[in-house]
């Protein structure tokens, strides 16, 4: 088996089930109604802010719903394989560790986006009304991407390290929400307390010889990496949650560290993952040298008879 087949065979069991349509289906349904009830709610407000209202709205449900719907996808494909009894075929195949991780990590990674891209038509009626740049919007596209690449490699780790499917899918929503309300969680505690600060302090600079002057403050290090700070830095402009780090004489925006950490993990992730089952790959095929190997028949020896 190749990459390629590998991946046309996961796609195909994927595309056969009910529960990828109907899941896709009542995504974009749960996302209409909402923003429709959203938008006949505001009433006669300024058409800009009925813009920026419906964005936000529609951002937090497809953030959420990404967050949930996205480890769903990879968390059972390596211990699925397993309980299947099929896991040792795939080892016995000519597939590598990085082509059969990759083959699964893919499959799911296509569901998670394709939910994604279908509900772009819906964020465009969002310019109708203005108040959010198309700019912005693919900012927050950039996003929910790298956040579902992240989340889909975790789950084919969690896969490979745990042989129950139902531990591996409880592990991975349990670091979901660690990952994302801790640090948050931290930040409140730290504000009750008045140790930490509005952000990190960043100053700009025009041209040499010129007045410096104060930038927009960035969220402390410890929360570059929270999909909620780097949502919402996409469009608060003018808030402490949307200034750049100063990162070797570079500013740098918030959600920009936030791609570049994300797939930095996730391809770590895809390492380790692919040094999980890279011992099983050789036991399997030393199992079925073994088994291959003829056996030798002990000689027999004649003895003549006497007449």
């Amino acid at each position: 088996m190749t990459f390629v087949a590998l991946l046309i065979k996961e796609m195909r069991l994927m595309t056969r089930r009910e529960r990828t349509v109907w899941l896709m289906v009542g995504y974009i349904v749960l996302l209409g109604i909402i923003g429709w009830f959203e938008l006949h709610s505001l009433g006669n407000t300024d058409w800009s802010s009925i813009g920026t209202i419906l964005y936000t709205t529609l951002l937090i449900i497809q953030f959420v719903l990404v967050l949930f719907v996205t480890p769903a996808f990879t968390t059972t494909m390596i211990n699925g394989e397993k309980e299947r009894q099929t896991f040792d075929m795939l080892l016995c195949s000519r597939l590598s560790p990085a082509a059969l991780i990759g083959g699964k990590l893919l499959s799911g990674l296509i569901n998670a986006l394709l939910l994604i891209v279908s509900s772009i038509p819906l964020f465009s009626l969002v310019f109708f009304f203005g108040g959010i740049s198309p700019l912005q919007a693919f900012e927050a596209l950039l996003i929910f991407a790298a956040t579902a690449l992240f989340l889909a490699t975790f789950g084919i780790f969690c896969s490979s390290l745990v042989s129950r499917p139902a531990v591996s899918t409880a592990l991975a929503y349990i670091f979901v929400l660690l990952w994302c309300g801790l640090p948050l969680l931290f930040y409140m505690l730290q504000l009750a307390s008045g140790i930490a600060n509005n952000g990190v302090a960043v100053v700009s600079s025009s041209g040499p010889g010129l007045n410096t002057v104060p930038a927009i403050p960035a969220p402390p290090f410890y929360l570059a990496w929270n999909p909620i700070v780097a949502l919402f830095s996409t469009f608060s402009v003018g808030t402490t949650w949307a200034g750049p780090y100063q990162i070797l004489h570079l500013h740098i925006m918030v959600w920009q560290l936030y791609l570049f950490i994300s797939v930095l993990v996730s391809a770590l992730l895809f390492a380790a993952s692919m040094l999980r089952i890279r011992p099983e790959q050789r036991r399997s095929r030393d199992k079925r040298y073994l088994n291959k190997k003829p056996v030798e028949k002990p000689i027999e020896t004649k003895v003549p008879v006497e007449a």
